[in-house]
Order: C-alpha cells, then structure tokens, then sequence
C-alpha cells in the first residue's frame, strides 16, 4: 500500500528527529482529584508533589553538530557531570514507575531508538557514574540497519541493569489518523514491537515512548489493552512518586536538544533552588515540631504523632 510505504519511509528517515518542544517550564499536573466532602469519614492522604523527577531523553553520541538531538560522548558526559553538580541525584526508571523516588532533586535518564553509539556512552559515561538508563528501542531496525545496535548490544545493555522499553517497531506517528488508515501498521506498532522487545531481552516490556511524542487517545487505549505499564510523552513537568499526580500513559519526559541545553538547564536550576528551599523549611518544621513534643512530653502531655517532615535526600548519587 503506497501509505504503509510512505510511512516506513518518514520512520526510517526521521528516526533521529522530533518534533519541536514546548518551552522549558515547570508543570504541576493539569489535574487533580477530588478530595472528599468536610466530615467525610474516609481518610485521603495529602497530595505529595515533593517526591517527584524530571525525565530526560538523549538519542544518540556520534558528535555531530549538525543534529539538534546528537552529541559526542565527552558532551554528554559534560551534561551528566553539570547536573550532579546542581545537587540532582540518578534514579532508576524501576524507582520511577514504582514509585520509589524520594526528594525532589530526581532526574532519570532515557536513551530512544537504539542507536549503535549507545553503548560506548554506557560504558564511558553512565555506567562509571553509577546511572542505569531506561533504553526505548523500535525493533525494526536492531540488527538489521547500520546505524542501530545489534540484538546482543541490547541484551548487554539488559543485563548492566538498563529497563529496555518499546518505542514502536517502525518508529511511525501512532495516531488516530494511522489507526483509521491502516490498522496493520498501527498494531505493529502497539503489540508487534511489545512482542519483538520481549523475544530480544527475554523480559516483559511494559513501558512505552511514544515515537516523537505524537499520540491519540486510540493509542492510549490500545497501550492499555496490550498491557502496558506507563507510556512517555513529549512535554515539560514532572513524574511523581504520588501516582495520584500522574497520568500514566502521557508520563511527562524532555528531550535534551543542543539548541535548548541552556533553556533546560535554566528550568533544572530553577527546579533545584525551590527544592531546597523545600528541603530547609522541611528541616525547619522538623525541628520545630521535635521541640515541641519535648516540651509536650516533659510537662506530662501526651503528643499527638505529626505527619512527616520533609526528609532531606543525601548526596548526588
């Protein structure tokens, strides 16, 4: 069908583009539920925007200036160390999607497409660090174009502790307008390459990202009938540990682009300074509060048990 080879063709050519970015801002989520009526007997925890982690998408390290998305691997390993020095920690996407971060000075890293300069910035950058990329792969390509990994680099990768994710198996536009002109492509996109990424890594893939971002709402239903976790989109804000905060299948996630590294680094330095001044009111309601159960406890007063204060995270990782 001309379109099924109008589509391979704008996947193949473009596998290393995306469409153009909302400006860097922080988002708190577009929505929130509801809490319950005054005098409601059913308990609701406080919403925890605190414990939350900003996601980052690199594509590929050849040193190619020419490529918004590309840099060589000593740029990278540049970007890494500047982040850690503003005070950000690495988590895991495992931590992430489980909801196992703490803090607010989280950052995750995502590698797509499966580039074959992924894994020398493995080895010479993320892993000496310490940092265990979530890598999305469109399985079209691995192992059979010159410019993708082969199936064993993705498995080594797999095996240092990378999550390998499914980033459609053409690396098409998944949207409502290929789904309503051909569904052969669409479910190839959705279920194939769900299925081509559990035969390569011997694992379940339950994570998504959406090819440049572009999704309907028939994309998301149909992540959801194939078993799914989460699914990644293309915009600024952050994923919580609160999943309540979250929509997870339009998780938000920022691709790092040469021509907005300062843009994005503004908005994570901003990010960082509100953080810590989280984290010293945390302390300081901390300490407040535990001199007033000493006080309590010392005139005979039973005290009451306080919420949490706001825990202060240890050192970069």
């Amino acid at each position: 069908m001309p379109f099924r080879s109008a589509a391979i063709a704008i996947g193949l050519v473009l596998w290393g583009a995306l469409s153009s970015s909302a400006p860097i801002r922080a988002l708190e989520p577009e929505s929130l539920p509801l809490s319950p009526a005054v005098g409601s007997r059913t308990a609701v925890p406080a919403l925890d925007f605190y414990d939350r982690a900003v996601v980052l998408c690199w594509h590929t390290f050849l040193g190619k200036e020419s490529i918004p998305t590309d840099f060589s691997v000593p740029e990278f390993a540049a970007q890494i160390d500047t982040l850690r020095s503003l005070g950000y920690r690495f988590a895991t996407m495992e931590d992430l999607v489980f909801g196992r971060i703490r803090g607010p000075l989280n950052l995750v890293v995502t590698i797509d497409d499966g580039n074959h300069s992924v894994p020398e910035a493995y080895e010479k950058v993320l892993a000496p660090r310490g940092i265990e990329p979530a890598i999305f792969i469109y399985p079209a390509v691995i192992g059979t174009m010159f410019f993708a990994m082969k199936d064993s680099a993705v498995r080594e990768l797999r095996d240092a502790g990378c999550v390998i994710g499914a980033h459609g198996y053409h690396h098409l536009f998944i949207n409502q307008n290929l789904y309503d002109h051909d569904r052969f492509f669409f479910n190839e996109e959705v279920f194939k390459s769900q299925e081509k990424v559990g035969e390569i890594t011997g694992l379940p893939a339950y994570l998504f990202a959406y090819p440049y971002g572009v999704y309907s709402d028939i994309t998301i239903r149909e992540l959801m009938v194939a078993g799914y976790r989460n699914a990644f989109a293309v915009r600024t804000g952050f994923v919580y540990a609160d999943s309540r905060l979250n929509s997870p299948y339009e998780l938000p996630r920022i691709v790092v682009r040469r021509d907005q590294w300062k843009e994005l680094l503004d908005f994570l330095e901003r990010n960082a300074a509100a953080a810590t001044e989280e984290i010293a009111s945390g302390v300081a309601r901390g300490v407040a509060n535990g001199a007033a159960h000493g006080s309590a406890a010392g005139e005979g007063v039973s005290a009451q048990t306080e919420p949490h204060g706001l825990s202060v995270e240890g050192p970069a990782q």
